[in-house]
């Protein structure tokens, strides 16, 4: 198993921050062009796009990737998986928050991917490292 890690230090306090990276619609920002919809909502109500929720991306009406979140930290830690893809063996993304301050707030973004395709993990790792940088940069922007 493979994985890339992706650090990035947001000028806003760690509340603001987690609430912008765990909005499933925030991710069209992002990761534009690529669109993101969440499909279904979460078990707690009060959290839609927390623990159970599942999200799709693509584009146009062709969203062939499906994310569900399984853990939500309030202020502290995310993580998903990718669900029902038959190419992927393995994948768990993470995005941890740690205040710097009370002001910055660092985020860290990490994947870990196994790919059924021998040479597949890496060339699909690297260009996820190169989308998250640019997402990553592009939300930081927005606070």
């Amino acid at each position: 198993m493979q994985r890339i890690t992706v650090k990035k230090t947001f000028a806003a306090p760690i509340g603001q921050v987690f609430a912008l990276c765990s909005q499933h619609a925030n991710y069209n920002i992002a990761f534009a062009p690529v669109q993101v919809v969440r499909t279904r909502i979460g078990e707690d109500p009060q959290q839609p796009d927390g623990v159970g929720s599942i999200r799709r991306l693509g584009y146009g009406f062709l969203k062939p990737l499906q994310e569900q979140i399984t853990v939500f930290e309030q202020d502290q830690l995310i993580q998903y998986r990718i669900i029902k893809n038959p190419l992927i063996q393995h994948h768990l993304g993470s995005i941890a928050f740690v205040a710097i301050d009370d002001t910055q707030t660092e985020v860290t973004y990490q994947i870990e991917l196994q790919m059924t395709l021998p040479f597949g993990t890496k060339l699909v790792l690297a260009q996820l490292c190169r989308a998250i940088k640019l997402g990553l940069s592009r939300l930081a922007k927005s606070v």
